[in-house]
C-alpha cells in the first residue's frame, strides 16, 4: 500500500499560491480534487500534482492552438 501525503486547507493554499478564501471557494464549486471527513476538508498531495500538471497541459494546448490559427 502506497502511503498518501495528506494535506490541510491551509497547507494546500500556500502550497498552490492562492489565498484560503479562494481555495475553499473551489472546493464548493468542485473545481479542486478533496474529500471530506465530516465537516473536515482534505487533500491528497498527489492529486494536486496530477491536477496542477493537467491544467499546464490544457495550458499549453491552448496557447499552441491560439498560435496555430493566427
Amino acid at each position: 500500500m502506497v502511503d498518501k501525503t495528506r494535506m490541510l486547507p491551509k497547507e494546500v493554499a500556500e502550497y498552490i499560491g492562492c489565498r484560503y478564501d479562494k481555495l475553499m471557494q473551489m472546493v464548493r464549486r468542485k473545481e479542486i480534487p478533496h474529500y471530506r471527513i465530516g465537516r473536515r476538508v482534505l487533500f491528497i498531495k498527489e492529486s494536486l500534482d496530477l491536477w496542477i500538471e493537467t491544467l499546464e497541459k490544457k495550458a499549453i494546448q491552448s496557447d499552441a492552438f491560439f498560435r496555430m490559427i493566427k
